[in-house]
């Protein structure tokens, strides 16, 4: 059976970035996925972007937080997937990941833990 991901997306002043990295959650096809930001205090206007998905969201908080690591266990504290993982809001997941992600743990039960690999995209266009 498919596993139930849950992604948490740490985020504090991070509009310019935060939309992009919503949609590549959303548009992912073939897993089942539960999304949870957990916004930091931003006043840059990342509030009211995040209101606009909040119906798209399993769950999201905009508070003050000690960083990353409390932001991530904070989004742990509400998530129900079978498979947990993160991105943060300055990142994109590249199309089919999560569907990758979902047919590896489903087809191997004792797999604990799942590394990918990562594209590094300048603002320019060119990768590494």
């Amino acid at each position: 059976m498919a596993p139930r991901i849950t992604i948490i997306t740490p985020s504090y002043q991070q509009l310019t970035y935060l939309e992009d990295c919503l949609r590549s959650v959303h548009e992912e096809q073939g897993a089942s996925v539960e999304h949870i930001v957990v916004d930091g205090g931003s006043t840059d206007g990342s509030v009211d972007l995040i209101r606009s998905w909040q119906e798209r969201l399993a769950w999201w908080c905009h508070e003050t937080d000690a960083g990353q690591s409390d932001a991530l266990n904070k989004g742990l504290a509400h998530a129900t997937g079978d498979v947990f993982g993160w991105i943060n809001s300055d990142d994109l997941l590249l199309p089919g990941a999560l569907s990758i992600v979902s047919e590896r743990f489903a087809s191997d039960p004792t797999m604990i833990i799942l590394e990918g690999h990562r594209l590094l995209k300048a603002t320019d266009g060119s990768s590494e």
